[in-house]
């Protein structure tokens, strides 16, 4: 099945969110009640994936709403609403496009003689936009950090239509350089660190881009990393990696982070088999 709608909740907007149902089967679920293995009862679940063209994106992975669909069989029994948890999903991308897949799981199971369910309602996509900070630079040192206003703060600012804006009202996030040195790998000179980002507000970070004196990206290996948050702290840590350019004085890199759009609704309206999407014949 192939849905779409278009980005942004923009009718000019040119990269549609597309929805396909990639997986359908029976499953149990192992659990551990009492120190004990146990498994629930037999469910029937869907894999669905999302996809849209660069630079939109998906919402962040902790949006945890729940989201449901109409869920009708063959034999006509109307069935309790399918639900999928779009707080699953973890944005990928190659080639230009991203992709999430988000899991979901049947109200119930149909009759017994049933050959297929029909699921139909509307997605409500969270829709993100890739957007580059400015550049930042740090010395070549093992350790450094900084306090910069977060990206977007002037937006914010103009937004409100003031003349005076207080300066404790910018929000600010914490740049900082860990374990940065260098070691030879195939006769090259390589550099690696941790670089990071520690905010108190909203923000949503995607990746760093390292940056050479001409601003052109260096390609960049990410050894792992990590993020953490609570009530009122987000810190985003990425071990990096990269063939360090003759004659390099500093640090140069900025951030690609992700600011919402208005959700995308994508209609649904699909017929799955234990094989897969059943199609309409064409006359």
């Amino acid at each position: 099945m192939g849905a779409a709608a278009w980005g942004g909740g923009k009718p000019e907007e040119k990269n549609p969110v597309k929805v396909v149902f990639v997986s359908v089967g029976m499953e149990k679920n192992s659990m551990w009640i009492n120190g004990a293995p146990q498994e629930s009862p037999l469910q029937l679940k869907f894999g669905v994936n999302f996809s849209v063209k660069s630079p939109l994106g998906f919402g962040s992975r902790y949006n945890d709403g729940i989201q449901y669909l109409e869920a009708t069989d063959s034999t006509g029994r109307k069935l309790a609403p399918a639900e999928f948890r779009m707080g699953s999903m973890y944005p990928r991308s190659e080639g230009g496009i991203v992709q999430a897949t988000v899991n979901g799981v049947a109200g119930e199971l149909p009759s017994p003689d049933a050959s297929w369910v029909r699921l139909k309602g509307v997605f409500r996509v969270p829709v993100s936009r890739s957007v580059e900070s400015p550049v930042y630079e740090f010395p070549l040192a093992e350790e450094a950090e900084e306090h910069v206003p977060l990206p977007g703060a002037n937006d914010r600012e103009e937004a409100g239509g003031g003349d005076i804006v207080l300066s404790e009202s910018v929000p600010t996030g914490r740049l900082f350089l860990k374990e940065c040195s260098t070691f030879e790998r195939n006769g090259k000179k390589m550099r690696k660190m941790i670089l990071g980002l520690g905010v108190e507000s909203s923000f949503d970070l995607d990746r760093f881009e390292i940056l050479n004196e001409k601003d052109e990206v260096l390609e960049t290996e990410s050894r792992g990393g990590g993020s953490r948050m609570n009530s009122s702290y987000r810190e985003w840590t990425r071990r990096l990696q990269f063939e360090e350019p003759e004659n390099m004085q500093k640090l140069r890199f900025r951030m690609i982070y992700k600011v919402p759009v208005e959700p995308v609704s994508v209609p649904v309206d699909v017929k799955l088999g234990m094989r897969g999407e059943i199609r309409e014949k064409k006359k």
